[in-house]
Parts: structure tokens; sequence; C-alpha cells
């Protein structure tokens, strides 16, 4: 917590944090959780509040103040709407205040235990079998080396096998040269954030040798949080010793859309794009995904009121979920309210975790909408 004291003694507590504006858009909500659970001490200034009088001695941890440092889904949105120079950093704030919690032997929640075990286990976060992580590559001739390497990520190779073996379609179709990691892990990005840093730091070791042994020099994810730990924490990590460099497989579409290699049937639909938080806000890609979108003959793009760097959670936060599904599920349904005043037929995102969030809650709302991932996308209207 040291290492983050200067972001929160900048907070002034001026509450942009509970409620912003945004010309022409005006005045809308900012903090998932906290509308959710309707008290301060669930957003930014709150947390703030809390940490700083953590910071000072003033109070003392108890179960019930670790449980709320765990609902914060760390989407962001706080950090882009505050008012000071560059934002308080409420994200970073978070992360370290759970390390913090790890190291004093107050945490994680059970279930995120449950879930590091099962990493360390068997390099996944849902206790899947190790061995069976690449059954999703059956019928494909993948090659274990190359100078393209496609990083699947754990949600995309067990939960929503879809997008990976649509990965594979488009990359074929492109006449793309790539290759899969034999033993990919998790990307080590729930335990960065759930506080369980040196597991994290031990699967990133593990998959940078991993991947360096393929001779990749370049690596796409579908992943948006798997794209962002490649991208920002393995350097980071590993002191800048990176030999290859990381594409989100939507930057890899659009250079392609640009030089003319995709070609698309039409589709006469109305979508509206779902922007990931870890896609968006922390890593800056919000026009490539839609470039993608447009180029498609017939495409009608239309725009949710909140999006872009503005865009709402889809609710699953990498450790909500699973920690507090009904809070993680009323952020979602909020999100498929907003999609519906648009009329779309389709909510296009670039997120398996999002996909697999959103469709939850179109369930639950019984909402005649279809969540799809953008590759998925690409794959179904190739020629």
């Amino acid at each position: 917590m040291e290492e983050v004291e200067s972001d929160i003694y900048r907070c002034i507590r001026c509450g942009y944090c509970r409620e912003t504006a945004r010309p022409p858009m005006g005045k809308f909500l900012v903090c998932p959780v906290r509308e959710e659970l309707r008290f301060e001490h669930y957003d930014a200034r709150g947390r703030t509040l809390v940490a700083r009088a953590l910071v000072e001695g003033r109070l003392n941890y108890t179960d019930r103040l670790v449980e709320s440092v765990y609902t914060c889904c760390a989407c962001g949105l706080c950090k882009e709407a505050c008012s000071m120079i560059g934002g308080v950093d409420i994200p970073r704030i978070i992360r370290a205040w759970r390390e913090e919690i790890v190291d004093k032997g107050l945490g994680p929640p059970a279930r995120l235990k449950e879930i590091n075990y099962n990493t360390e286990k068997n390099h996944n976060p849902f206790g899947k079998d190790a061995a069976a992580r690449l059954q999703w590559s059956k019928g494909f001739e993948i090659p274990r080396k190359g100078d393209v390497l496609y990083f699947a990520g754990c949600y995309a190779s067990y939960k929503e096998t879809k997008i990976a073996r649509s990965a594979c379609i488009v990359l074929n179709k492109s006449n793309v040269k790539f290759a899969v990691l034999e033993d990919e892990k998790c990307c080590g990005l729930p335990q960065m954030w759930n506080g369980e840093a040196k597991l994290g730091e031990k699967l990133v070791s593990s998959n940078v040798e991993a991947i360096k042994e393929t001779g990749a020099k370049r690596v796409v994810a579908t992943c948006p949080g798997c794209y962002m730990a490649l991208k920002s924490d393995y350097p980071e990590i590993t002191g800048n010793n990176l030999d290859f460099e990381v594409y989100h497989m939507s930057e890899f579409l659009a250079d392609l859309v640009d030089k003319g290699e995709l070609e698309f049937k039409k589709l006469d639909k109305r979508v509206t794009y779902h922007d990931p938080c870890h896609l968006g806000r922390y890593c800056k890609i919000y026009e490539e995904p839609r470039k993608v979108i447009e180029a498609i003959p017939g495409i009608e793009l239309v725009e949710m009121k909140r999006n872009r760097a503005d865009a709402w959670c889809c609710g699953s936060g990498i450790v909500l979920t699973p920690t507090f599904p009904k809070l993680s599920l009323g952020i979602a349904e909020k999100r498929i309210e907003e999609a519906k005043e648009t009329g779309a037929e389709v909510i296009v995102t670039a997120c398996a975790s999002c996909v697999t969030q959103l469709n939850l809650a179109v369930r639950r709302t019984r909402t005649d909408i279809e969540v799809v991932d953008l590759v998925d996308l690409i794959a179904r209207v190739l020629k």
C-alpha cells in the first residue's frame, strides 16, 4: 500500500467518480458496483478514504473490510472520469491493496483461493484437465512453432471454445501461418488481480519460456485480459526481456482489412459494440474492432449511450463473477438494457469473458438479442 500512497492522497473527494458529464452524452453514473450495492464505500471516493485510514493506522482490517476490497470490478471507469490530471489510479490501488491483504494472510476469499489452487495445479482457473486444453483444436493441423503464435487463453480454451476455433478459421483463410503452445498456461492476470502476485509471476515466467521456444515474433490473443497481461505486465515482470510483439485479434483483423486480405459476405444486421474494459480503457483499443465490423457489407453499427472510454462494464471484473455472482450479473443486466435501447439485434464484443457474462444476463432478462465475439462474427461472414 505504501507504493500507492501518493495516489490515495491525490483524491480530492469531488464526486466525479459517482456521476460525471460527457457532452453531448449528458450525465451518467460511473461505478457499477456502487450502483448495485448503494453505499459510498464501494465507489472510488469511498475506497480511497478507507485506504487512507488504513495507511494512517486509524482503521484495522476486518472480514467485512477485506470482502469489500474484493467487490471492485477494476473496470477503470473511475480513473477515466476522475477530474485530476491523469486520474487517480484506483485500479492500481485495488491491486496493491489485495496484495497486502494476501501478504497479511487475510485473503483472498475462499472461492479465489480455490481458483488459485486450480491454476497452480491444472494451469487454468476452472480446474479442468491441463491435458485437455487443446481439445478445441481438434480437426486443425496447427504446428507448435512459427512466426505467429495464437494465445487462446483459458476462457476460449475451456468455456467459449467457439472463439478459439473461429480464430483458427480466420487465420487459415487469411493465409496466416500460425502456431499454438503445446503447454499454454493461464496468463496469470487473475492472480495478479486477486493478490497472489507470486503465483502470477510464476505463470508469466513459464509462458514466456514456452513462447520463446516456439520462435514466435508476434503473439495474437483473443482475450483482452491475456492481451493486457502479455502487453503490459509481462514486460514489467521480465524487465522487458521479451523477443515478441503482442497484438489483440481486433488489431490483427483491422490490419488485414486495411491490406484488403479479408473478403466478407453481406450481413443485414443492426449491431452494437460492447467495449471490454481491458481492451478499451486499459489498452486504448477502441477503433480497430469498429473498423472490422463496419467493413462487413450490410452491417449497421449503432452505439450504446456509454461507449469507448465511458463504456459500462459487463460485470465480470476478473475476480467478481466467481466471488459475487449476483452482483456481477446485476451489472451485466444494466448493460443489456443499454444495448436494447439501440434496437440492435446483435451485441458484438471482443472478449470471451464478456460473451459469457452478457449471455447470462440475456438469459436472465429473457432478451431477444444475440451476443457474439468479434472473431466469431468474422468467421461467419468470411467468403
